[in-house]
């Protein structure tokens, strides 16, 4: 997802991204064994009570449509049963509580698998069948716009969106709502996405950072030293040199190697902003370079796996589970997925990505949607209508307090069905820095349990067993407790720790018939400069990268960028 065109080519990886993050949380507080439970948040709802009832009202939403409305819509669904008997695309717990409580019938035209999504919408946009509202690729977010067939949400927008919409849309970037709008008027509502919680986190195996009396990496030259150390010193007690001490694989855009490359301000397949405020690309800036010549020097010294340039994510994971890495950059939800589940036994400790220099580390993120735009068909009526739809997705969703309208509404650990995929509107919300801080205040007696969500209260419940002795919970302290990836969540939230990336446009004719090439070039000077290639070799790739289209995509986003100031 780090630019449009890989959004629309790697959905699969997308989906598996933020399914990791959605279905966190788990059933009977059985954390160790997580199930299908939605994220929610510490901010009190102005849409439930303390017992968990619902009220409809919000700030500037429209009131109930009497009599209803209908308005038609396409869906796309996981491959999870979000049925309970009786149930339809058309008559469930979400249709059924926005028609009784706002007035809105919805009615889905069809309903398929999100493999299959993109091409359907295609399709439809073809047929010029499009339906009342729908989700829709930046892409296709275009062709429509350029049609005239989307309606102007700007003034919508001013008027019927409430404080929470306006929050999550802040706090996810100001690109995103920017990306929504054509010639300075909003078109569409971004599906907001959870990349600041996808951003890199480095955790280290808990026993060997106590084994030898490690202290917690304050720069980029601690994280080589504790590599060093880890490789070096025999931190399993085996007697052989058969330990590393930062994992890698070949899939170089994965947090295992971005997480160490940010920590040099070194940004892989993003636009950033140069002195003179020009876009330039980070694959190209002096600092990779110094990121690489770093790595080259744990290759070369025998602190990373000699074959990582061949190894996918199930081989590193294997010699994780096997005991043979004592670090990995990961993300803030690491511990439960993969690390406890490769070793149970062992606790990993998370630390937020260190600089090489002393200057503040920004991590990069690509543009903050979950693929998809909420357009408005230009002929539908009352187009407000879809705030009270997101409104119902943020309060069940997300604010909800109740066990009884989570198990409703949400997930039912008992029946196996996940209700929340039925809301016809999604918007994703940054929750684990919420989380975090609700869940210590819980902790600590200034909150009562029953303020939390039932997510809150299911994690709170792992905390105090871990704190209980019970270690099995490890994966939920270190991700939740006191000295968590969530404290972390908080600390890049209040340093504003994010790099997102600077072109949020299109992608441009060069990108669209070279960037591919490009990339491959890209991948193809690091595996051989990590692995003791010159390093003149990324000097020679700059040049290429230039000549064979670099140039062309640099001129064409800095006409992007001068045609949106």
């Amino acid at each position: 997802m780090r630019n449009q065109s890989r959004r629309i080519s790697a959905i699969g990886m997308a989906l598996v991204l933020v399914m990791s993050v959605l279905l966190a949380a788990c059933s009977d507080n059985k954390e160790d064994s997580p199930t299908p439970a939605p994220p929610a948040s510490s901010e009190e709802p102005n849409s439930t009570s303390g017992t968990g009832e619902t009220e409809p009202p919000a700030k500037g939403l429209p009131a109930k449509f009497d009599p209803p409305i209908q308005l038609t819509t396409a869906m796309a669904n996981y491959s999870y049963t979000k049925f309970g008997d009786g149930e339809t695309t058309d008559n469930n717990v979400y249709t059924q509580y926005i028609k009784d409580t706002y007035g809105i019938e919805v009615k889905a035209i069809w309903d398929v698998p999100f493999g299959q999504y993109e091409q359907k919408v295609n399709l439809m946009i073809a047929s010029g069948d499009m339906p009342d509202f729908v989700g829709v690729s930046p892409s296709q977010f275009k062709q429509l716009y350029e049609a005239g067939a989307i309606a102007d949400l700007t003034e919508v927008y001013e008027t019927y969106a409430s404080d929470q919409v306006r929050e999550i849309m802040e706090l996810a970037g100001p690109e995103v709502l920017e990306s929504a709008r054509m010639k300075g008027r909003l078109m569409a509502i971004p599906w907001t996405g959870v990349a600041k919680e996808s951003v890199s986190v480095l955790w280290v195996r808990k026993d060997w950072y106590e084994k030898f009396n490690l202290t917690p990496p304050q720069s980029m030259a601690d994280v080589l030293k504790m590599a060093e150390i880890f490789a070096t010193q025999d931190p399993d007690g085996n007697g052989k040199p058969d330990t590393f001490g930062l994992g890698l694989y070949k899939e170089l855009s994965d947090n295992a190697m971005v997480g160490f490359l940010n920590g040099f301000h070194a940004y892989r397949d993003i636009w950033i902003k140069d002195a003179d405020g020009k876009l330039v690309s980070g694959d190209i800036q002096p600092e990779m370079k110094t990121a690489l010549a770093e790595l080259q020097t744990l290759y070369k010294n025998g602190w990373l796996d000699k074959e990582f340039g061949v190894k996918d994510m199930q081989k590193l994971e294997e010699s994780i589970a096997s005991g043979k890495i004592g670090m990995v950059f990961g993300n803030m939800g690491s511990a439960a997925a993969p690390l406890q589940q490769l070793t149970p036994e062992n606790e990993w400790l998370p630390f937020a990505v260190p600089s090489a220099d002393g200057e503040a580390v920004k991590l990069q993120i690509p543009l903050n949607i979950y693929n998809y735009y909420w357009v408005v068909n230009k002929d539908v009526e009352h187009p407000e209508a879809i705030f009270p739809m997101i409104q119902t997705w943020l309060d069940m969703f997300y604010y909800n307090t109740s066990d009884d309208l989570y198990t409703q509404y949400n997930y039912d650990s008992e029946l196996d069905i996940a209700h929340w995929m039925n809301a016809p509107i999604k918007i994703y919300k940054n929750k684990r820095a919420d989380n975090h801080l609700a869940e210590m205040e819980a902790l600590n007696g200034s909150k009562d349990k029953s303020e939390l969500t039932p997510e809150q209260r299911n994690n709170l419940a792992g905390i105090e067993k871990y704190l209980a002795g019970d270690k099995k919970f490890w994966n939920v302290y270190y991700q939740d407790g006191p000295e968590s990836s969530g404290k972390i969540a908080v600390e890049y939230l209040e340093k504003d720790s994010y790099q997102p990336t600077q072109f949020t446009g299109m992608p441009t004719p060069a990108m669209l018939q070279k960037k591919g090439n490009l990339d491959k070039l890209r991948d193809q000077m690091v595996l051989k400069v990590i692995t003791g290639g010159s390093l003149d070799e990324f000097d020679r790739f700059v040049e290429q990268w230039k000549k064979l289209g670099g140039d062309e995509m640099t001129a064409e986003v800095n006409e992007w960028l001068a045609s949106n100031q």
